[in-house]
């Protein structure tokens, strides 16, 4: 496995989006994703079971900063399909493995 530390803000083109885990939020909101794009902020639970879910999770939102800064229009079940896809390519054959030792836990 390669570890692969997931930053705590990541820049796309123009845009920097911070990357938290906020279980009490999103449960608030019934998911456990959320991209936020007014605060460029992605949103995760870190107590996803399975734990490969958090990172699907993350390349899901992820998918959605792309979908809304490149003009793309893809329905949500679009973006679930191209995520698994993408899970899979980098973790069961590429051999990546997500370090979320950076992000913060936030209670609210």
């Amino acid at each position: 496995m390669i570890k692969v530390r997931v930053p705590q803000k990541i820049k796309f083109l123009a845009h920097t989006y911070t990357i938290r885990f906020s279980p009490k939020e999103l449960s608030s909101h019934s998911c456990s994703g959320l991209t936020r794009h007014l605060y460029q902020e992605i949103v995760l639970d870190r107590s996803c079971q399975p734990k490969s879910e958090v990172g699907q999770i993350f390349l899901h939102e992820f998918m959605h900063v792309i979908e809304r800064h490149m003009g793309m229009k893809l329905e949500d079940n679009d973006i679930e399909r191209i995520s698994e896809g993408f899970y899979d390519l980098l973790v069961n054959n590429l051999g990546l493995e997500f370090d979320w030792s950076d992000i913060k836990e936030l209670s609210s």
